[in-house]
Formats: C-alpha cells, sequence, structure tokens
C-alpha cells in the first residue's frame, strides 16, 4: 500500500516510511474500521495502554478497555453511527485520556471508520478532583458555620425569652419578644443556609412559611390570626432574604401588637412579586389602622426606624396606605 501526494507529481512514499513517520508521532493515534477492528496504531498509543504485542486486527474494546462489547461512550462507535466527530473523557485504571474521533472515507467517499486521537488530560483532572475536594470541604464547613450560629441565635432567642417570664414590665417585655423573634428570624436563615445546596439562594417562600409560622407562634396568635402568603417563585441572595426576614418581622409583630382585638379574627397578608428586575413587598392587615400621626419615614418607635433603615440597605422606597386596616409596600430593585 503506497500513498501520493495530490498534485501527482510528488514521488510515492513508501509504507515503511508512513509507518515510521505515524509511529514517531508522540500523540497517541489510532485507526479502526467500522467494526471496530485495530488497522492502525501508532508506538505512543500502545505505550500510553500498556500493549505489548501486535494487536492488528483485533477489536479495540477488547484490547483497549478489556470488555466484550464497545461501552457505552465510545465515541468511534458514535462516530460510526452518525458520522460526526466525537469527543470523549474515558477513564482508565492510572490514568485520564481525551479522545476525539474523526470519521475516514475511501476514495469513493464511503465511511469506512474513524481515526483516533487521544490526549492525556491526567493532570487535569486531578486539578479538578483536588478543586472538586476543596469544594467540598469548603461546603462542610460553611454548613457546620451556619448550623454553629443558628444554634446560638436559638440559644439566644431561648434567653430573651425566659428574660421575659421574669419581667413585669410590659413595654420591657415586649422588647424582649421583640428582640427574640429578630433572633429567629435570622436563625432561620442560617437554618436554610445548612439545609440548602446552594449557599448563595434562598427559597423565599419556603423560608417566610416558617418565619410567620414563627411569628404568630411567640405572639400565641396563632388560634385567632392567620396569614396568607403570596409569593412569586423567587430566590434571593443570603443578605436581601435577611433584610426581608427582618422588615416582615418588624411588620407583622406590630399588627400582633397593636392591630387586632381580641375577639376578633383576622388576616396578615404577605405578598412578594418581582417584575424584570423589580421587586414589591406588601405586608397587609384587616385590623385598626396604623395611628395618623406615624410616619414609617421618620417614625418614632425603634421597630419602624429599624424597617426604615433595612428598607435602604435594599435601596428601597416605602409607602403605607390606611384604609380598614394597614398595607406596607416596598418597592426595590436588587
Amino acid at each position: 500500500m503506497k500513498f501520493r501526494h495530490d498534485n501527482g507529481n510528488l514521488p510515492f512514499i513508501s509504507m515503511g516510511l508512513w509507518e515510521t513517520i505515524f509511529n514517531s508521532i508522540e500523540v497517541p493515534i489510532m485507526i479502526l474500521d467500522k467494526e471496530h477492528r485495530i488497522v492502525r496504531i501508532n508506538k505512543s498509543m500502545k505505550n500510553k495502554t500498556g500493549i505489548k504485542h501486535d494487536v492488528i486486527g483485533e477489536k479495540c474494546y477488547n484490547i483497549i478497555h478489556g470488555t466484550p462489547a464497545p461501552p457505552v461512550f465510545c465515541p468511534h462507535a458514535k462516530t460510526i453511527q452518525n458520522n460526526e466527530e466525537y469527543t470523549e473523557e474515558v477513564e482508565f485504571p492510572d490514568f485520564w485520556l481525551l479522545v476525539s474521533t474523526s470519521p475516514l472515507y475511501d476514495f469513493e467517499g464511503n465511511l469506512i471508520g474513524s481515526g483516533h486521537i487521544a490526549q492525556d488530560i491526567t493532570k487535569q483532572k486531578e486539578a479538578e478532583k483536588e478543586i472538586h475536594d476543596l469544594l467540598e470541604l469548603k461546603e462542610l464547613l460553611m454548613k457546620e458555620t451556619h448550623h454553629r450560629v443558628k444554634n446560638n441565635l436559638v440559644t439566644i432567642s431561648g434567653l430573651l425569652s425566659l428574660q421575659a417570664i421574669n419581667i413585669e414590665d410590659q413595654s420591657a417585655k415586649e422588647a424582649l419578644l421583640d428582640s427574640q423573634n429578630r433572633a429567629k428570624a435570622m436563625a432561620i436563615i442560617h437554618q436554610k443556609l445548612y439545609s440548602y445546596a446552594d449557599f448563595e439562594k434562598i427559597d423565599l417562600n419556603h423560608y417566610l412559611t416558617q418565619l410567620l409560622d414563627e411569628i404568630l407562634n411567640t405572639y400565641s396568635a396563632d388560634k385567632k390570626v392567620r396569614y396568607l402568603l403570596d409569593v412569586d417563585d423567587i430566590s434571593l441572595n443570603v443578605d436581601t432574604a435577611l433584610i426581608l426576614g427582618l422588615i416582615i418581622n418588624e411588620l407583622v409583630s406590630n399588627s400582633l401588637k397593636y392591630a387586632f382585638l381580641e375577639d376578633e379574627k383576622y388576616i396578615i397578608h404577605v405578598k412578594l412579586h418581582k417584575s424584570d428586575d423589580k421587586f414589591i413587598l406588601s405586608i397587609s392587615d384587616n385590623g385598626k389602622s396604623i395611628p395618623d400621626h406615624i410616619n414609617l419615614e421618620e417614625p418614632d418607635s425603634f421597630g419602624l426606624t429599624l424597617v426604615n433603615l433595612l428598607t435602604k440597605q435594599i435601596n428601597g422606597q416605602i409607602s403605607i396606605k390606611r384604609d380598614n386596616g394597614t398595607l406596607v409596600t416596598i418597592n426595590f430593585e436588587l
């Protein structure tokens, strides 16, 4: 078998010279026919795969992979089937190869096999594994950190609750309960963080459901007050989710403390909707409206001052409507 340059004027290249050139190439190369038989294999491929004897005519999957049939990932099978180039990462016991296959044709354009060119990517895969292991360790450490922070906040919340029991002054008791709720709001965030796989995003629906349950339970209002939660399918970063949780905690707590009478049943409605990059948070109740003299821009209570400051942290605008209850709306963008 001899090969000649396309212009037809150059001398024939002998098979021996062709084999010498083929074997001198340092990149592992192999040629297979349509039946997976090895037609040519250079020294680099034989050395890489540990082949010591003549394997021409042998089935590739028997020799290279030690299997009775082509493996599922076999790029040669895909090339023969679809007449296309394919690239696959192939794992061996001690190394990895990136194998690229290209279809080969006879002089009449008929598909007769494929050519394999391999690249050793062992160091790359080892580096990827090292990075993966480091990320897993980082994730484990972050989960442990959030778990400890959550436990500490729960402990603080419990201490505040115990302290409130022994205080007779009602305003002081309410202040302690408010602080307890703020600690719970932050604790729930950290609980979600060590429960989720994604540390960057918080599912607002699950978070706010748990938060509202905790608030109503703290004020023993779960029998006379129910809440409606209307939240788009939104995931926010941890900082924003924490700010929204604290805002909702303050406003819902205010409703429970000041807007509802003992012998009535009430509803608190919490909505969070997104349009493009803009968000609208609204908290409303059907209780006694907030007094006209209270200005959310310049509040005279710590809780509403905190709401105002938190709103500014997310570059939000706050508004209030007094009509058969109270509606507070916060527009913000990320």
